[in-house]
């Protein structure tokens, strides 16, 4: 039994050994994307605190960190990680006579998602008195508002409620 593990556990290390040595080039476009992933969920942590501070008796759930939100990153990380090995595969293996850099183009339009996302959640729910208020109003106006998705319910509810008061 105990060669038998041993024998795994050897192809194991040599699966891995290789998997490193095959994929290196892919780690720090795979760390890029996990960052921009990693920024965009604190951003929607801030956009939550944001919107429980201006809208607290509509706001259904603490504006805390809860880790099971935070499950919900972890396929998108998995993900971008796979399309990102896939695509510099098929730049080695299938493109290998013509340079088409399909790695890091995957990785850029992973980013630029992200960064969407990013702003869209820094200029969502902000209130004047905000750090840098104008600039986010600004932006506002190219992005989309993602309050209500804090809510369930529809953004035009919550801006008619505003004007009874």
């Amino acid at each position: 039994m105990n060669e038998i593990i041993k024998y795994i556990l050897l192809a194991v290390g040599g699966f891995w050994g290789w998997f490193c040595g095959e994929f290196e080039p892919t780690f720090p476009l795979i760390y890029v994307a996990i960052g921009f992933i990693l920024y965009d969920s604190w951003t929607a942590f801030e956009l939550d605190k944001r919107v429980k501070k201006q809208y607290p008796d509509k706001h259904k759930r603490p504006a805390k960190f809860v880790s099971y939100k935070f499950w919900d990153v972890i396929p998108t990380m998995i993900e971008s990680f796979i399309i990102i090995l896939l695509m510099f595969a098929a730049q080695k293996w299938i493109f290998k006579d013509v340079y088409i850099p399909l790695a890091y183009i995957a990785a850029g339009v992973i980013a630029a998602g992200q960064f969407v996302s990013v702003c869209e959640n820094k200029c969502s729910c902000r209130m004047p008195g905000d750090r840098n208020y104008r600039f986010w109003k600004a932006m506002a106006k190219v992005f989309i508002d993602k309050t209500e998705r804090h809510f369930d319910v529809d953004l035009s509810d919550l801006k008619s409620d505003e004007g009874k008061e």
